[in-house]
Parts: C-alpha cells; sequence; structure tokens
C-alpha cells in the first residue's frame, strides 16, 4: 500500500491542490489527512470538500475543533482566533458537519494517526522537542505514528539505542525502531521553505518521504488580503514561517 499522507492545509487551496496533482503522479492509493483543513487561510469550504472528495482516512485538527467550538481559542495567537472567527462566520453546514464527524486518531495497516500527539491528541501537544518524543512514544504501541501540527517535518525515534530524532527527505524503517513522522505542512510551511509538504509511505518498501513542492503563493495571498484576514497571515506564506 502507497499512502499520501498530508496535514495543516489550512484553508490554502493553491497549495492542496498542487499537493493532490502531485500525489496523482504519485499513484498512491490511499490519501490520509492529518486535519487543521480550516484556519488562517481564505478558503476553508473549498479545502473542507477537495479534502472529502480525495481523503480516505482523515482525522480533526485544532483549528477544525476551533471552528466549531469543541476547545478553546483562548490560547490561540490574535491573528489565529481572528481567522477562527472568520471562519465561523461563512463555513457551509455540510462542511461544519464533516468536521464535526472526524475522530482525532485512525489507524490502518499497524499504522496510527494523529493531529498533534498520542500522548493526548486534544491537548495539542507540539511534538517538537526530544522529551515530548520520548513521552509520545509510551503512549501507542504501532511502529509508526504520522503527525502534523508544529508544521515543521521532523522524525523521532525509538531503538535499541534509546530515542534520537531527525530530518531527512527519504528513508527506509528499520525493523526495530519505532517512529513519530511530523509530515510537513500543505498550507503554512514553519521552516523557513514555503513549499507545501507532504509525506510518501510505502507499506511494501517501508520507504518514507517527505517531499515539497512549490504552488501559487502569490494568488493564495492575495486571497486571504481580499477577505480582510491579517495581513501578517498572506505575509508569513512566502517566507515559509
Amino acid at each position: 500500500m502507497r499512502y499520501g499522507i498530508f496535514s495543516d492545509i489550512h484553508s490554502n487551496l493553491e497549495a492542496l491542490e498542487r499537493v493532490i496533482e502531485e500525489l496523482e503522479t504519485q499513484k498512491v492509493d490511499s490519501y490520509i489527512c492529518l486535519g487543521d483543513i480550516v484556519g488562517y487561510g481564505a478558503n476553508p469550504n473549498e479545502c473542507v470538500e477537495r479534502v472529502q472528495g480525495v481523503a480516505e482516512l482523515c482525522v480533526a485538527g485544532n483549528h477544525d475543533y476551533g471552528v466549531l467550538g469543541k476547545t478553546t481559542v483562548d490560547n490561540f495567537s490574535g491573528r489565529a482566533k481572528e481567522a477562527v472567527l472568520w471562519t465561523q462566520k461563512i463555513l457551509k453546514k455540510k462542511n461544519r458537519e464533516f468536521l464535526n464527524g472526524l475522530p482525532l486518531t485512525q489507524k490502518r495497516d499497524g499504522t496510527l494517526f494523529v493531529h498533534a500527539s498520542p500522548r493526548d491528541p486534544e491537548s495539542w501537544i507540539y511534538l517538537i522537542t526530544m522529551s515530548e518524543g520520548m513521552l509520545a512514544f509510551v503512549r501507542f504501541q504501532e511502529k509508526i505514528c504520522f503527525v502534523g501540527h508544529s508544521h515543521y517535518p521532523l522524525i523521532f525515534t525509538q531503538g535499541k539505542k534509546g530515542f534520537g530524532y531527525f530530518q531527512k527527505e527519504s528513508f527506509v524503517l528499520n525493523p526495530e525502531t519505532r517512529y513519530i513522522v511530523n509530515v510537513g505542512s500543505v498550507g503554512q510551511p514553519r521552516d523557513q521553505d514555503p513549499r507545501a509538504a507532504f509525506t510518501l509511505y510505502d507499506t511494501e518498501t517501508q520507504e518514507v518521504q517527505i517531499i515539497r513542492v512549490p504552488y501559487d503563493v502569490e494568488t493564495a495571498q492575495t486571497k486571504i488580503r481580499k477577505a480582510g484576514l491579517p495581513p501578517s497571515l498572506a505575509d508569513r506564506l512566502a517566507a515559509g514561517e
């Protein structure tokens, strides 16, 4: 099975369409979305409908829950909260219902999928530090867990020699090692690389690839500004931050 796994679209239709276009050329068998379909960007309805049309599995992210009122947005940044409130006003009922039906975790082929951390999915923990990675491994049994949330591609490992982490575009799973793979962000990368990110996972070859593709950033920026959303949400797209 060849999976195309993507996360953190954040209402960026241009980035999402570009990723789906690339996934089609990669001939994946199944599309999996790790949440945060909405938030920040100007096309929440279009992105929800597009994901619903292609993704076999999908989990909820904190911005999805925030728009639904299922999690507090009090700890969101000012611009993030403003985007959530704007999205609440324009999100169609059918798309709200789709988001409301999303679980916090999904499992397939001995693999766990979650937006933030398997340690406590609804607490929206950022898996950035080694200590958080170590705590997360204790809370799931699968060999590999795919996450999003931090918008930063990063791989944590647990093996015979202990815990580790690394960044790499492509690697093959070691049968004696467990993994947590952050797939990066489609619509709002934060690692100083503005290209949309997604991940391929081949269960036969056991290869994981983190792929970056350029997209029409200027159009996405223009839409954000025209929608009256905070201009900084448009500016950050070009910088990958």
